[in-house]
């Protein structure tokens, strides 16, 4: 049962990180872009997707470290003068993101991960130092504390980097990588510019009057479906927000000489 109930805890407090990251890098990422996460309404199983791929790095790097401190102190333990010597430099090791405290308005960016990851390792360390010989539970309390306030740190300004790099390689790729899309609609919607195109449909029996091409799927999110004009930027564009079934239909296109045609005749 122990086994389980920290099993159960570790789950808990990975799915709380995903989480967390996900709603941290897309908040980054959105903003970056001008916009607001909350315009596209994303579930928590959205969130919880969003994250995993960034974290696969992290995830990699922080078992490797794990294992490095691992085998470090099984070398250590090899003779127990060395490991005591070890066991008196871990008790100071808690000074090392206090050091790192005075540099932070050099890099705020760098240090927003560096300070919050080495107080996790420091911490750990130190607590591990100093009941080594001796059961102190009030010790490993406050260190855990530590540890997960530091974890959801490094979470957030790794997060922010993240969604930025999101941010920037969706404004590189916006034209060349996103699905173009044709709307055909009833009404005017008004679309123009940023690339856009449109004509009056007069196709015998069509149902609908207008075309707009030149644009790029965005998002989905329910009945709704966001576009952006194909020159589309943070600093200059819109977004277009259609609903479904409201007298439009909402067309992707495949293939570059497809693409190559948009709004030529």
């Amino acid at each position: 049962m122990e086994i389980v109930g920290a099993i159960g805890s570790l789950v808990t407090l990975l799915t709380a990180v995903l989480f967390y990251f996900g709603w941290a890098s897309t908040d980054a990422e959105t903003k970056a872009l001008g916009l607001r996460d909350t315009v596209f309404h994303f579930s928590t199983s959205d969130y919880l997707l969003r994250s995993v791929g960034a974290l696969y790095l992290p995830a990699w790097l922080a078992a490797g470290a794990a294992l490095g401190v691992l085998g470090l102190l099984r070398w250590a333990a090899g003779e127990p003068e060395r490991l005591a010597r070890a066991v008196r430099v871990l008790r100071f090791a808690w000074a090392v993101p206090v050091v790192l405290v005075p540099l932070y308005p050099l890099s705020p960016w760098l240090f927003d991960l560096l300070l919050p990851l080495t107080a996790i390792g420091g911490f750990a360390l130190n607590a591990y130092a100093r009941t080594r010989t001796r059961r102190d539970l009030r010790l490993w309390g406050l260190t855990l504390f530590v540890c997960v306030l530091s974890l959801f740190w490094a979470v957030s300004a790794y997060a922010a980097i993240a969604g930025r790099g999101r941010a920037d390689l969706t404004e590189r790729t916006l034209r060349s990588d996103f699905p173009a899309v044709v709307v055909f609609s009833e009404k005017d919607l008004m679309i123009r510019g940023g690339g856009s195109c449109f004509r009056r449909v007069t196709d015998k029996g069509s149902q609908y009057a207008y075309e707009y091409a030149g644009l790029r799927l965005f998002h989905v999110s329910g009945d709704r479906t966001f576009l952006v004009p194909r020159d589309w930027s943070p600093g200059d564009g819109t977004l277009y927000v259609l609903k479904e079934g409201a007298g439009q239909r909402v067309d992707l296109l495949s293939g570059a000489g497809r693409r190559e045609q948009e709004c030529r005749g």
